[in-house]
This record gives structure tokens, sequence and C-alpha cells, in this order.
């Protein structure tokens, strides 16, 4: 049996880390082993827990998912971040890549969408979307 992807979740919003949650806890190999509901909970709990993959909102109280990543990647260099945003916007894409994110995926995308990407983050690719065109699938580049 292939080891498990562990997973941890950084979002404001309740309902959307349980739903998402119990979506990829229902894919084979996956299991989300920590949440937090800002970048400073992240923050204080990164250092102690075992993730594979952290799916990092970018707007939240407290502190930023952009401000969360930058400081943890700035203590972690391995650690691989994948935005997780509903802001489909040029700007926050070329933030989040520059600060050393995996991958930056909109809330809207489909699951199969978000578990390839996961995997591809798992296994060492950087995934960045050529566009964010609206009702559009995205193409994904992996930018070595």
């Amino acid at each position: 049996m292939e080891e498990k992807i562990k997973i941890m979740i950084v979002d404001d919003h309740e309902v959307y880390r349980e739903g998402l949650k119990t979506a990829l806890n229902n894919v084979v190999n996956f299991e989300v082993v920590a949440e937090a509901s800002n970048g400073m909970e992240f923050l204080e709990m990164i250092g102690k827990i075992n993730v594979d993959v952290v799916l990092m909102d970018i707007k939240m109280p407290v502190v930023s998912g952009l401000e969360a990543t930058r400081i943890a990647l700035e203590n972690n260099p391995d650690l691989k971040i994948i935005s997780l945003s509903m802001y489909n916007e040029e700007e926050y894409v070329n933030q989040m890549k520059e600060l050393g994110a995996k991958s930056y995926v909109l809330k809207g995308s489909n699951k199969n969408e978000l578990v390839s990407i996961i995997y591809g983050v798992a296994t060492g690719k950087r995934l960045f979307p050529v566009d964010f065109l609206k009702n559009k699938r995205n193409e994904y580049v992996n930018e070595i």
C-alpha cells in the first residue's frame, strides 16, 4: 500500500474546510491531517506536524495566506504550498509563485483537477495555470 499524502488545509471558512476535508479524505492515498483558520494558526502549527502538501487560502484574517506562505517558506523552503483561492487575478498568481508556492488553483476548480495538482505537487512538480479565463478549463504547466 502506498503511503498517504498528508494534507493541511488553511482557510478561514469553516464550512469550506469541512467540505474540502471530506472530499479529499475520500481520495485514495490522501489524508487531511491538519486544519487552520488563518495564517497565524498555520504558522504556529506547521513546525509541529508532518505534512506533504498545504492548501493555502490567500485572504484570511490575522495573517494572510501571502504572508504566511512567505514566512513558512523562509523557515522551510521544502514545504509544498498550493494556493487555493477564489481570486483569479494574475497579480495573486505571480505573488504566490514568487513567494515559492508550488501551484495556484481556483476554488471553483473541479475535484479531479485539484486531486491531479495535489499529486503533481506532492511528487515535486510546480504547476501553474496558463490562464484564468472564466468558464474554461485551466491548463497547467510544470515549471521546473
